[in-house]
């Protein structure tokens, strides 16, 4: 899978949720992407590695204090 194939998901997806809309106003999408994204890519990897924090951390390209913190935020326990 390239990262063409992720772009081409959250662009359909993004899609997807602007025409739910139907023309209503909206704001904070930005935040709302990267939270959603970023919590659901923990828990794949968490997951993925049998809840091994170092190896997550790793796999990430994040420091395991910065990964407990964001465990903590997005409340993954």
């Amino acid at each position: 899978m390239s990262s063409t194939d992720l772009q081409a998901c959250i662009k359909g997806k993004l899609s997807h949720y602007f025409k739910q809309l139907k023309g209503e106003k909206t704001s904070g999408v930005h935040k709302m992407v990267i939270q959603e994204s970023e919590s659901i890519t923990i828990e794949f990897v968490l997951n993925m590695v049998k809840q091994n924090q170092s190896e997550a951390a790793r796999i990430l390209g994040i420091n395991r204090g910065t990964l407990k913190k964001k465990i903590e935020t997005y409340k993954l326990k």
